[in-house]
């Protein structure tokens, strides 16, 4: 039933692109330095290990994995370092 969700283009194309823009805006509020990377690719990895486990042919889109989940890492890091400049960090600035 959540694999058929995902085929339809209505809810997986939004869902790639929407997770790790989310992801990486809010972590560039509370989290401006490199370890929010870290999270940001733990986000990537569980949805690119939850597409993965409801392949019906996961061996063969093997290299699709891999550039989807160095696309969505991109996207979500380019969001985080936008979203840095523009919204600042949500630590005070020190005195």
């Amino acid at each position: 039933m959540v694999a058929s969700i995902f085929d339809s283009g209505a809810v997986y194309y939004p869902t790639i692109l929407g997770i790790q823009i989310v992801v990486g805006v809010i972590l560039a509020r509370w989290k401006p330095d490199r370890r929010a990377l870290r999270i940001l690719g733990a986000a990537v990895a569980t949805f690119i290990a939850f597409h993965f486990a409801f392949d019906e042919t996961r061996l063969e889109d093997l290299l699709f994995f891999v550039v989807l989940g160095l696309f969505m890492f991109g996207l979500g890091a380019l969001a985080h370092r936008i979203g840095g400049k523009l919204l600042g960090s949500g630590r005070p600035e020190p005195a």
